[in-house]
C-alpha cells in the first residue's frame, strides 16, 4: 500500500514536480505493505520528512522567482532578502533532515543536536559503524559546509545583502534595465561594498538554488536508498 507522504508536503500546491526518487520510494512502500500501518511505519515518517524540507526550499525558489516580478523594485530587494533567509534555512534543515534519517537506520546512537553532518561526531560515528555509508556521503561535504556557511550567517548574523542594480534612480528606470542582485559572499555589509567595492561579487537572488538543486536531488536519492534498509 502507497501512503503517498510527497502529497503531504508543499508540493501539493507547487508547479514543479516530486523528485523521481520520492516516487520510487513509495512504489517501493507499496511492495512492502498491504495495510494503512504504512503511514505510522518509521521508514515513512522519515522519507516524508526529507520530502517536506525538500519541498520547502522549492516553496522559497517559487517566492523568489515571484517576487522579481514585482514593480516596485526597492521592495522587491527587500522581501527578497527575507526569502533568502527562509531558503537558507529550509536548504539546512533538508541536509538535516537526511542526517536524521541516517542516524535513526544506521542506529548512530546519536543525540537530537548530534544528528548533523556539520557535526564531527556525526561523521566519526557513521564512519566507524558503516564505514561504505560514510564514505558515499562524503563527495556532498562541500555541499553540505557551504548551505551551513550561508544558513548561520543568515539566522544568526546578517540577511543576506540585496540590492536593485541600474543605470539610474531605479524608480525612474523602466523595469527591463533594473536588477536585483545579491552578494555571493554571507556576512557583507554596506563598508565592505563602499572599502573594497572590486572585491565584491554580484550574483542573481535564484544562483544558489541553480548551483545546489542538482546535488541537492542527488543527496535525496541517496537517502531515500538508505531509508529502504529499515523495512
Amino acid at each position: 500500500m502507497k501512503s503517498f507522504f510527497y502529497n503531504r508536503t508543499a508540493y501539493c500546491s507547487l508547479s514543479v514536480p516530486v523528485p523521481k526518487c520520492f516516487i520510487e520510494l513509495d512504489d517501493y512502500f507499496d511492495t512492502r505493505f498491504t495495510t494503512s500501518a504504512v503511514m505510522m511505519h518509521q521508514s515513512v515518517t522519515i522519507a516524508e520528512n526529507l520530502c517536506r524540507r525538500m519541498a520547502d526550499a522549492e516553496l522559497y525558489t517559487q517566492y523568489l522567482s515571484e517576487v522579481q516580478k514585482g514593480s516596485d523594485a526597492f521592495k522587491s530587494a527587500i522581501l527578497i532578502g527575507t526569502f533568502l533567509v527562509g531558503y537558507f534555512v529550509a536548504c539546512k534543515s533538508l541536509l538535516d533532515a537526511g542526517a536524521i534519517a541516517l542516524a535513526r537506520v544506521y542506529n548512530l546512537g546519536l543525540s537530537n543536536k548530534e544528528m548533523d553532518f556539520s557535526k564531527s561526531k556525526f561523521w566519526k560515528q557513521l564512519k566507524e559503524s558503516h564505514p561504505t555509508v560514510h564514505d558515499r556521503y562524503m563527495p556532498f561535504k562541500g555541499l553540505f559546509d557551504e548551505v551551513t556557511k550561508w544558513r548561520d550567517s543568515a539566522v544568526h548574523r546578517l540577511t543576506p545583502f540585496v540590492v536593485t542594480h541600474s543605470p539610474g534612480r531605479p524608480d525612474k528606470v523602466s523595469p527591463e534595465k533594473r536588477q536585483i542582485k545579491m552578494v555571493a559572499q554571507p556576512d557583507t555589509i554596506i563598508s565592505d561594498i563602499v572599502n573594497v567595492p572590486k572585491s565584491i561579487r554580484w550574483v542573481e537572488p535564484l544562483h544558489f538554488r541553480k548551483k545546489w538543486q542538482s546535488r541537492f536531488i542527488e543527496f535525496c536519492e541517496e537517502v531515500c536508498l538508505d531509508i529502504r534498509g529499515i523495512i
